[in-house]
């Protein structure tokens, strides 16, 4: 997990956002299968498989998009402003 442009605080903000989504990730997986379950109608271990593999699929890349964005602000900033 980096940020390639050497922004220490970029790559940190990254980082932190990475983590603190995956864990958001993760409990929103957790109350799907307890909602199921709850509701009479628990997943089967394949539906909870294949539930976690598309919530990963729609999760990768999330750190790049979140890299990308950080070097752009920072370009951004770094911009002359005009009067």
């Amino acid at each position: 997990m980096s940020a390639s442009n050497g922004d220490g605080h970029g790559e940190q903000v990254v980082i932190t956002a990475t983590v603190a989504s995956a864990k958001r990730l993760a409990r929103v997986i957790v109350f799907a299968f307890e909602t199921c379950e709850d509701e009479g109608c628990p997943l089967s271990h394949l539906q909870k498989i294949a539930l976690i593999e598309a919530a990963l699929i729609e999760y990768d890349g999330f750190e790049a998009d979140l890299s990308t964005l950080t070097r752009l602000g920072a370009m951004f900033r770094e911009l002359p402003q005009g009067d």
